[in-house]
């Protein structure tokens, strides 16, 4: 660490420091003084920013300081810290940090760990000071207070109270279950494996019970079929996979049944078609329906002409301007209507059309007259105003403005005497004109209007006369709706007179379909009673073993065949069921063999995850036990060291400092260190009396000035009893409350620091006396010492100023010679 120096630190709009401000500081003492509102504290957190990144003691209540960094009314600021080598091999030699009001970018010098060593080890702010030992007191007890951490640190007990309290779960079963989740899970899985190992064997002899039950039921099942002259049954030594295959060999029941289903099927429909022919009775009126079908068809084709073509020619006219109309085959009646309809409706289209365009012409020749009109008054009022020469009204304001002037008879715009005219006065004159001139230009405004309004009314003509105009037809249109008008009413009259002619001819058409109809049924019945005969002939007779003319009906041979079917598909019926019922209690047999035999497994695999979870659970109580074992000695261990080390050091250390800047008082402060449950160290302070004896708390026992004295002590014993890291000392105004004697006592004590302990000491005062005698005492005293003396004030414009002064060792030559 000999030779880091903290080299030179540039400050711009930082705080309470306007401007840009360098403060040099490669020397061994640095001094910084100003008067209160100067800035030097500013200067030191400035140090720390650059060091660290942030400011302790503020960054414990957040980051809403940072905003507050800029100096007022300037746009942003900067600090920039260097050293003269770096702190570790590879690392920076700058740190920096730029801020505004709204952004604040630091790259500070120092890593994490070390920025919190120099915080809280290396650099005593005034703020800190101040509440140093309220950190460290009595009342913030515990394992893990500031306090009690940095004993730890101090003695190297991480270790091992990681160690004691990794291994702290090991003493109980419950924290052993929180630190390691599988060990509840394995604790879960015993009791699952044993409460499954229960319930297995429940279940093996439930499937056992009803196994017992089943085979009974199988038994009486099988004792109805018989196979191959004998009963069937199942015995505990019985092959089951052959007794199913015997039953399913002894099928010829289902392919009876098949062929039986289909016989039933084939009567059914030979009785549903034999019962749907005609009667003998109707089968011999044959003639008599021929007969009638050739009379209606001749009735028919009288009827088509002359009066059915005429019906058909007024349809056709209609077709032709309608395509999709009805023609006279699909029915006289509904096309003679669908006609009259369609011709009745066009007639009327061409109705309204006709009168939409009537409207249109009449209201075109109103609007034209309108028109006329309107155009004739615009003309003669244009007549009336065009014949005004003159603007009357602005004449008639300029005479108006001239009467004021007007002095007699002389005229002010002619210099003419006017009573040569001798008509009256020339005031009378001019007030005459005025008025005629006025009246003139009333009757022209008026005339302006009503040519406004007949305007606007002649354009409103021609608007609706546009309009109008559109609904009208042209010749050719109004011609030929005219026309089609005449044709639609003329075929809506014909064929509403044909309405009779229509009826008949539908009637007509209607008999002779149906005269035909049964022509045709007739003689399909007689062609399907010759083909059924042979093909119930031989249904009967395959059944039966009869033929069908044995009987006295076909009627009476069905109905007997039907039922002797019917009573083989009923037996048949139940022997296939019994089979498949024993097929089924055959399969449910070799089922519960098999679920037993697969419980009987699984509560064997089941019985083995038991044993090997026993034997882990005893090989994990024998690793507690050994844990237990491990925790004891490392917790001896550790109060070995805390009694050890504690007492000879760090209360030493902390005795001497405070004993040689307050020799006269009577209460010394130090550390106890009371071993709490679990021999966990918890770090209290107390004072000491001279005689030895234990009092309070320093804050209890000690006056302002040495509870002073002792937080400041307590920071420099923090810092000197921990090994380096970086070798600054960094100190806010320490000096508070204290006497000469203590004052002296501390400046020797910061020049064995810097000068015997190499450590760069900066300090920041605020009393003029006291940076003057802190100059002369820590002045260089040996050829490499140095000292840097700045001082902080601000010029006339505001901007803080760093006025630095170096001092360098000098042999006094006097006393050499």
């Amino acid at each position: 660490m000999t030779g880091i120096r903290l080299k030179n630190l540039v400050i711009e709009n930082f705080r309470s420091l306007r401007g840009k401000v360098v403060v040099p500081l490669d020397a061994q003492v640095v001094l910084i003084h100003g008067t209160n509102g100067m800035g030097k504290t500013s200067v030191l957190s400035a140090l720390e920013l650059g060091l660290t990144g942030k400011v302790a003691h503020l960054a414990a209540e957040g980051s809403r300081y940072q905003s507050y960094l800029t100096t007022l009314d300037t746009g942003g600021g900067s600090i920039s810290l260097t050293t003269t080598t770096p702190l570790v091999e590879g690392a920076a030699i700058a740190g920096t940090l730029s801020f505004s009001d709204d952004t604040f970018l630091p790259n500070p010098l120092l890593g994490a760990d070390n920025a919190r060593f120099f915080a809280e080890r290396c650099y005593l702010p005034q703020a800190t000071l101040g509440r140093l030992l309220e950190i460290y007191d009595d009342q913030k007890t515990g394992t893990t207070s500031p306090l009690t951490l940095f004993v730890k640190e101090l003695l190297g007990l991480d270790p091992l109270d990681a160690l004691v309290d990794g291994l702290d779960h090991a003493f109980n079963v419950t924290r052993v279950r929180r630190l390691v989740p599988d060990f509840r899970r394995l604790e879960a899985l015993k009791d699952s494996l044993d409460d499954e190992h229960r319930r297995k064997g429940q279940a093996i002899d439930e499937t056992a019970k009803a196994a017992g039950e089943r085979l009974a039921r199988l038994n009486e099942t099988l004792s109805s079929i018989v196979i191959d002259g004998a009963a069937l049954a199942v015995r505990e030594t019985t092959d089951l996979s052959h007794l199913k295959d015997r039953l399913e060999a002894a099928r010829d029941g289902d392919r009876q049944l098949t062929d039986l289903t289909r016989t039933r099927s084939e009567l059914r429909g030979l009785n549903e078609r034999w019962r749907s022919l005609p009667s003998q009775e109707s089968s011999h009126d044959q003639a008599g329906r021929e007969r009638a079908d050739r009379a209606a068809g001749e009735a028919l084709a009288t009827w088509r002409s002359p009066r059915g073509d005429s019906l058909e020619n007024a349809i056709n006219a209609v077709r032709a301007h309608f395509s999709d109309m009805p023609s006279l085959e699909d029915g006289p009646e509904q096309g003679r209507s669908e006609a009259q309809r369609r011709a009745q409706a066009e007639a009327e289209r061409c109705g309204r059309l006709l009168a939409a365009h009537a409207t249109a012409s009449a209201r075109v020749a109103t609007l034209n007259a309108t028109v006329q009109r309107a155009s004739t008054r615009i003309e003669e009022l244009n007549r009336d105003l065009s014949s005004a020469a003159e603007d009357a009204k602005t004449l008639a304001n300029a005479l108006a403005g001239i009467v004021p002037h007007i002095d007699g008879e002389i005229c002010p715009v002619c210099s003419r005497n006017y009573a040569e005219m001798d008509a009256g006065s020339l005031s009378t004159h001019v007030a005459a004109k005025i008025a005629s001139l006025t009246s003139e230009a009333g009757r022209l405004q008026s005339l302006a209007t009503a040519r406004a309004e007949e305007s606007s009314r002649l354009s409103a003509a021609q608007r609706d006369l546009l309009s109008a105009a559109n609904g009208q037809l042209s010749a050719d249109d109004l011609a030929e709706l005219t026309v089609r008008q005449a044709q639609m009413e003329d075929l809506a009259q014909r064929l509403s007179d044909l309405q009779e002619t229509a009826a008949e001819g539908s009637r007509l058409m209607a008999d002779a379909v149906s005269a035909r109809q049964a022509v045709m049924t007739a003689r399909r019945r007689d062609e399907q009673s010759v083909s059924l005969l042979p093909e119930i002939e031989t249904v009967v007779h395959a059944v039966l073993q009869r033929s069908a003319s044995s009987f006295e009906s076909i009627d009476l041979a069905l109905a007997e065949t039907l039922r002797a079917v019917e009573e083989l598909i009923t037996e048949a019926e139940r022997v296939a069921a019994v089979r498949i019922k024993a097929g089924s209690e055959l399969d449910l047999r070799i089922r519960d063999l098999a679920q037993i035999d697969i419980l009987r497994s699984e509560r064997d695999e089941t019985l083995t995850r038991l044993q090997t979870l026993d034997t882990s659970f005893k090989e994990t109580e024998a690793t507690r036990g050994h844990a237990k074992k491990v925790s004891e000695a490392a917790d001896k261990v550790r109060s070995d060291i805390v009694k050890k080390v504690f007492n000879t050091s760090l209360n030493k250390v902390w005795r001497d400092l405070f004993v040689r800047l307050a020799p006269s008082e009577q209460f010394v402060p130090a550390f106890r260190l009371p071993v709490g449950s679990g021999g966990k160290v918890e770090a209290v302070l107390e004072t000491l009396h001279r005689s030895g004896k234990a009092s309070g708390s320093p804050g209890a026992m000690l006056s302002q000035g040495n509870l002073n004295t002792a937080a400041l002590t307590l920071f420099l014993a923090l810092h000197l009893s921990v090994p380096v890291r970086m070798p600054w000392l960094i100190l806010d105004d320490p000096v508070q409350s204290m006497d000469d004697v203590h004052v002296a006592q501390f400046a020797a004590l910061l020049r064995s620091l810097s000068k015997g302990m190499d450590r760069q000491v900066v300090i920041a005062v605020h009393e003029r006396a006291l940076f003057d005698y802190l100059t002369l005492e820590l002045s260089p005293a040996f050829p490499g010492d140095s000292l840097i003396a700045v001082e902080i004030a601000r010029n006339f414009e505001g901007e803080a100023v760093a006025t630095p002064r170096a001092f360098t060792f000098q042999d006094d030559r006097a006393i050499a010679a």
